[in-house]
């Protein structure tokens, strides 16, 4: 599986994990986002973007403290860097059961 480390910098540059940060002409393409774990105090997420240096879809986690008093709950988990996993679209055939009408 391909990695990428990017400094907090670069993604603060790029606007992820929030696209309205980004410098202009700079921003991610921000393809998915999701909360994936919670924890007591924090929420941990995932982002799949799409880099605009190398055109690659990368996938990072980050969390968000839960209540307002979480303000110093850090974005990149205290990390100078920020490991990324490289993804790619998979297309997935999901089942639903529905009730019968009538």
């Amino acid at each position: 599986m391909a990695k990428r480390e990017f400094t907090r910098e670069q993604l603060e540059v790029m606007g992820v994990p929030y696209s309205w940060d980004a410098e202009p002409g700079k921003a991610a393409e921000i393809l998915h986002t999701e909360q994936i774990d919670s924890r007591r105090w924090v929420s941990i997420h995932e982002v799949v973007f799409r880099a605009p240096d190398d055109g690659r879809v990368w996938s990072v986690g980050y969390q968000e403290g839960l209540t307002e008093v979480q303000e110093d709950t850090d974005l990149w988990f205290d990390d100078d860097t920020v490991t990324a996993d490289q993804m790619e679209a998979v297309e997935v055939t999901v089942t639903e059961w529905r009730k019968v009408a009538g």
